[in-house]
């Protein structure tokens, strides 16, 4: 009897110590999300929305000084309906972003109506942004020359271009089989790389498209398991550094 009472206590105290350890833990990782929102907070703007941006579901907070977006896109003259998304955030004479996005959506049932203009031909997303980039600033460029990288769950394709006094940093998110297409373009002087670069870093971390950023948007929890694009990040939660 003694045993058996000696076994009961044993396991009721492993049951409280576990109990109290994840406790622990789920404090301390509650802790650190909070810091890594205050560090977001501190680095970014708020999340842009009430515009393009919101209504295709792409959930972005420019690095912070930037505004916008401005009335036009200031990169180049794109032909109307090359891209849904043509948007700029700038902070006058020191850097900018360039967002410029694809969203595949349901098709609308057909109507009976006059024959509407022939739209201006699309090619593959990634391979139209890298030709208009290659245009604007006379540089050789290819997809090739692209490297993989992920900030937090997000999967980008990468590539710096080093103009002399300044850099400009692409990255190409969403691939052929996804609904959403970004292309974020980043300009700042050299000069200013080391302030620059972790914003920009935060904020390809807190970018999400689709349903976690419906979410987001609406101001709720970002679910680990919320569904999107898999191998994109999209649908990934993004959460503090491990």
């Amino acid at each position: 009897m003694k045993r058996a009472w000696a076994m009961l206590g044993g396991m009721t105290l492993l049951l409280v110590v576990g109990c109290t350890q994840n406790y622990d833990y789920r404090m301390e990782q509650t802790l650190d999300r909070m810091k890594y929102e205050q560090r977001l907070n501190e680095n970014l703007m708020p999340p842009v929305a009430k515009g393009k941006l919101e209504e295709l579901l792409i959930y972005l907070r420019p690095p912070r000084e930037l505004a916008g977006p401005t009335q036009t896109f200031q990169m180049t003259v794109v032909e109307p309906g090359k891209f849904d998304v043509e948007s700029t955030f700038i902070e006058p004479e020191k850097q900018s972003l360039h967002v410029l996005a694809r969203v595949d959506r349901p098709k609308a049932a057909a109507k009976k109506a006059p024959a509407a203009a022939e739209a201006v031909p699309r090619g593959e997303f990634n391979a139209d942004v890298v030709d208009l980039i290659r245009n604007v600033y006379g540089v050789d460029l290819n997809l090739s020359q692209f490297k993989e990288v992920t900030k937090q769950k997000n999967t980008f394709k990468a590539n710096t271009l080093d103009l002399n006094a300044k850099k400009v940093e692409i990255y190409l998110y969403g691939s052929k089989t996804t609904p959403h297409k970004v292309a974020l373009i980043f300009e700042y002087p050299k000069a200013a790389e080391n302030t620059v670069s972790p914003k920009i870093g935060l904020c390809l971390e807190s970018f999400l498209t689709g349903e976690p950023a419906r979410l987001a948007f609406a101001g709720g929890e970002v679910e680990e398991s919320a569904e999107g694009d898999a191998g994109t990040g999209e649908g990934a939660a993004p959460g503090p550094p491990i």
